[in-house]
Order: structure tokens, then C-alpha cells, then sequence
């Protein structure tokens, strides 16, 4: 089932839950699922990953999370036809469970969000603002990994990650335009907040 431009996040969330396997849905289930060059969907369910409870709160998720959006990110800027992930990523999963527990805690906010998002600002939706989009969840991806020492912190790039999903799928200029300035924000949160003296330490 393919995301609807109508209501994205709902869909987004719906099309993993209901395409469940094995009591959990793994990244390469989530590849196949919409496709390895749908960069939209799969970057805005990544992102909901780390911004809606109680995913968000998974210990070591972020940093997950945060790599595999990394490698996706940097494909899709490289031009590549297919992505590709290592076997031990594409096995990663969520368990089906905590999806569902997800969804019905947030189903109401998203779907104000919803509709609130719709066709415009198209030129901001392009090759050229795709290509920056995709560098900026690149970056992204990687200030999760600081990020994640600082309590709830990581919904910061998350939000943004799910910004620039939002607007490939549903062309939505004003949120493409979101997102850059979520990008911003989440820079300025890494500047300030993160203890950089200790995350020197981790190398």
C-alpha cells in the first residue's frame, strides 16, 4: 500500500503496522515495502521513530536509527539507482507491538497534522531542494548520535527528518521549507546543549 498524499503520516504509520511479519517490521521489510527509491515515506517513518513515544525512548535507537538514516541519505545523494543495506540492517526490526502502541497514543495529533499538509509551493519540492533535503538529513542523522545524550533532545533532528519526508510526499513546499529551518534548529541544539566534552571521550 503506498502512501496517501492526503493523510502521509497516517499512511506512513499504517502501511508498516499493517504489513507486520513475525511480530515485528524490519528495515528491509520497510525498503521493500515502499520501494528503495521512495526516499519520502521511508525517511518519515525513521523519523517517527525517534520522536513518538515510546519509540523515541528506546536506549541506543536514536544512534540506530540515525546510522541507517545516514546510509540512505548519502545514496540518495550520490545518485544511486538502488539502496543498499548491509544484511545486518536490513534484519533490524521494531516490534509490531510497540508500533501499535505508538499509533493509537499519537493517531489524533497526526491526523491534525494531516490536515494541515497539502499540494503547494511545488518549486521547493524539486531536484535541487530534494538533493538539499537529502544532505540535510544526512546531517541529521549524524547529530542524533550526540543528541542522544541529551534528554529528548534527538525529537529535534527527528522532527525535521519527518518534515522533509512529509514534503517529498505530499510536494509540500512550506514543509520542505520546514525542514530547512528544522535543520537549523536542531544545529543550534547541538552547538549549545550538547556536552562536547564528553562525547570527545567516546573516541
Amino acid at each position: 500500500m503506498a502512501p496517501s498524499r492526503n493523510k502521509p503520516l497516517e499512511s506512513v504509520l499504517d502501511t508498516a503496522i499493517e504489513d507486520c511479519g513475525d511480530d515485528k517490521v524490519t528495515i528491509g521489510a520497510l525498503l521493500d515495502m515502499f520501494g528503495d527509491r521512495s526516499f519520502g515515506p521511508v525517511i518519515v517513518l525513521l523519523g517517527l521513530l525517534v520522536t513518538v513515544p515510546p519509540l523515541g525512548g528506546i536506549p541506543g535507537l536514536p544512534v540506530l536509527v540515525g546510522g541507517i538514516i545516514l546510509l540512505f541519505s548519502l545514496q540518495i545523494v550520490f545518485g544511486a539507482r538502488h539502496i543498499w543495506m548491509p544484511q545486518f540492517v536490513q534484519n533490524r526490526g521494531i516490534d509490531c507491538s510497540k508500533l501499535e502502541e505508538a499509533r493509537g497514543r499519537v493517531r489524533p495529533w497526526l491526523q491534525r497534522i494531516d490536515r494541515m499538509i497539502t499540494e503547494r509551493l511545488t518549486w521547493a519540492t524539486g531536484r535541487i531542494a530534494t538533493y538539499g533535503a537529502a544532505l540535510s538529513v544526512s546531517l541529521l542523522s549524524l547529530l542524533m548520535i550526540p543528541l542522544e545524550r541529551v534528554p529528548f533532545a534527538v525529537a529535534a533532528p527527528g522532527t525535521a527528518i519527518v518534515l522533509f519526508g512529509l514534503a517529498l510526499v505530499a510536494r509540500d513546499g512550506a514543509l520542505m521549507l520546514a525542514g530547512f529551518a528544522g535543520t537549523a534548529t536542531a544545529c543550534s541544539i547541538a552547538v549549545f546543549l550538547v556536552p562536547w566534552n564528553t562525547v570527545a571521550g567516546w573516541f
